[in-house]
Formats: C-alpha cells, sequence, structure tokens
C-alpha cells in the first residue's frame, strides 16, 4: 500500500495544476489493472493488482490523420515498470478507441498493444485493457 500511496503521489506531481483536459478512471487488463490519470496528451497508469506504472503519450488519429471519422481512435506511444517475475520494463506502443457514455463527461475504451520487456528474454508482449474514464 505504501508503494502505491508513493506512486500516486509522484504520479500527481508530475500532472500541470490546470483541470483543462483532466481525466481519471479505472481500467482492467494485463499485466496491471488500476486506475490512470490524464492531462491533455499525458495519461499515467498505475497498478494496483500487479503493483506497476505506464507513461503513455496520446495522440487522437482523427487529428493526426486529418480525418475526422476516425476520432474516437487513439495511438498511445511510452513505457511500462510491472514489479513482477514475468515482466519488468520496457517502451509500449498500441491504440485505442473510446466510446462517450451518454451526454456526459464519462467514456469507456479499449487498448491493445505491445510492449517490449528488457528483462531476461528481452520479448515483446501482447496487453490489452478496458476501462472508464471521467473527464473534469
Amino acid at each position: 500500500m505504501k508503494r502505491f500511496i508513493l506512486m500516486f503521489a509522484l504520479a500527481a506531481t508530475a500532472l500541470p495544476a490546470s483541470a483543462q483536459g483532466l481525466s481519471a478512471g479505472v481500467f482492467f487488463g494485463t499485466p496491471m489493472s488500476g486506475v490512470s490519470i490524464g492531462q491533455n496528451n499525458l495519461r499515467v497508469s498505475l497498478g494496483i493488482e500487479e503493483t506497476g506504472v505506464a507513461v503513455d503519450g496520446l495522440w487522437n488519429l482523427g487529428d493526426w490523420l486529418a480525418r475526422p471519422e476516425f476520432s474516437p481512435m487513439y495511438a498511445y506511444t511510452g513505457a511500462q515498470w510491472v514489479d513482477d517475475k514475468h515482466h519488468e520494463w520496457g517502451p509500449r506502443a498500441g491504440l485505442g478507441i473510446a466510446v462517450p457514455m451518454g451526454h456526459g463527461n464519462i467514456e469507456v475504451y479499449g487498448e491493445a498493444g505491445s510492449t517490449w520487456y528488457w528483462q531476461e528474454d528481452a520479448a515483446f508482449k501482447f496487453e490489452g485493457s478496458f476501462g472508464l474514464r471521467m473527464f473534469f
């Protein structure tokens, strides 16, 4: 529990104080499930089930490709650290889709991508997550 509080405090200080574009949510997936906080195009995910931290940059594919029909889709790249015997740390990248729930500020999202773990065997692992986030 002490590790989780320390990681959450460190992650919260990495975000700007402005509330514009601030989001928070929960996610379930592999190799970790937990909470995430984000500010504009930066997201920090904290694993609770398996202790871990992931920091990602997000890019909306509709804006990036100048194709509004791709607006619900995004790409992410970053790095991940997981404290278990099979995974440790490495760069990661993937794609996600976010669907708003009703007319509010809540959305459901799903992501899939791979992480290149640089521990013993330097293996690529396919990972995914499903979550719910709220914008403030």
